[in-house]
């Protein structure tokens, strides 16, 4: 009796747990987009990454830029509301950009601690999703 009771108030709580969780970690994208914007293009012709960052809002207070999957990470901290930072790469990943991503840690007065995650992409390519998580 005493195990059916713990396993039914077991399979109630959990729900209730996890909504909880997630409500409180949940992002507006939306108004983020369009507060924060980020741009990861190369350029085959000289073999560079062109990485802008610019947060209209002004409040950002740091940004940590890295490029994983690379021989040695890239890795670059930045105190401003935008920069842009080019980036020699030898050549394209055998494996696609997609094995390359690019993360933005954000220290944001109004947002928090937040992650911006994306790809690079060439030009005559569609831009690839930022993926958004709360850090």
């Amino acid at each position: 009796m005493n195990k059916r009771i713990i396993a039914i108030i077991s399979i109630i709580a959990l729900p209730v747990i996890i909504l909880s969780i997630s409500s409180n970690s949940t992002l507006d994208e939306s108004i983020i987009s369009q507060t924060i914007f980020v741009d990861t293009v190369y350029e085959p012709k000289n073999n560079l990454v062109k990485i802008t960052y610019n947060d209209n809002s002004e409040n950002t207070n740091l940004v940590i830029l890295e490029i994983l999957g690379m021989e040695q990470t890239f890795h670059k901290e930045f105190s401003q509301n935008s920069f842009v930072e080019i980036i020699q790469i030898n050549s394209e990943p055998k494996y696609g950009w997609s094995t390359m991503p690019v993360v933005f840690s954000i220290n944001h007065d109004e947002f928090g601690k937040i992650g911006l995650k994306t790809e690079i992409y060439q030009k005559d390519e569609s831009k690839p999703r930022i993926i958004y998580s709360k850090i």
